[in-house]
């Protein structure tokens, strides 16, 4: 039986946060601020168990306010996270990125890398329309 954190929270600081989303039927992850290495895989993993946990087919980041994912993370998340995303049913990744920048091209990178493993994937402008979409599609295996 899988224990829940409280209030479907499963991560909660200064610069990531990530919950199950039930009424959505999708995990939701925030990035608040910065992230070195470190905190990014830290974050990352805690959203794993949020996919395994509730048999999350669908994942909506909210990511306008990151700034940069360097290549050795970007590499780290194609070989090790999104590999044991679609293992955990993972089967739709929704973007929101900032208009223009840095974030924005390195989240359009991410997405590339997403579209490798075999999941559906998109980048968005607005969280209305990410969550449209990412919920639109299957929400359990």
């Amino acid at each position: 039986m899988t224990i829940r954190p409280p209030d479907d929270v499963y991560f909660n600081e200064p610069y990531l946060s990530i919950r199950w989303d039930g009424a959505h039927h999708h995990v939701y992850s925030e990035w608040r601020a910065f992230a070195n290495s470190a905190e990014l895989r830290t974050g990352m993993l805690k959203g794993l168990t949020a996919i395994s946990d509730n048999r999350a087919a669908a994942y909506l980041c909210d990511a306008r306010k990151v700034k940069v994912i360097v290549h050795v993370d970007q590499k780290w998340i194609k070989e090790i996270w999104m590999p044991q995303a679609v293992r955990a049913g993972l089967q739709r990744l929704a973007f929101v990125t900032a208009p223009t920048g840095l974030g924005r091209v390195t989240v359009e990178e991410v997405v590339e890398l997403v579209d490798d493993h075999g999941l559906q994937s998109r980048t968005f402008d607005s969280m209305e329309a990410a969550g449209q979409w990412v919920s639109a599609g299957p929400t359990t295996r």
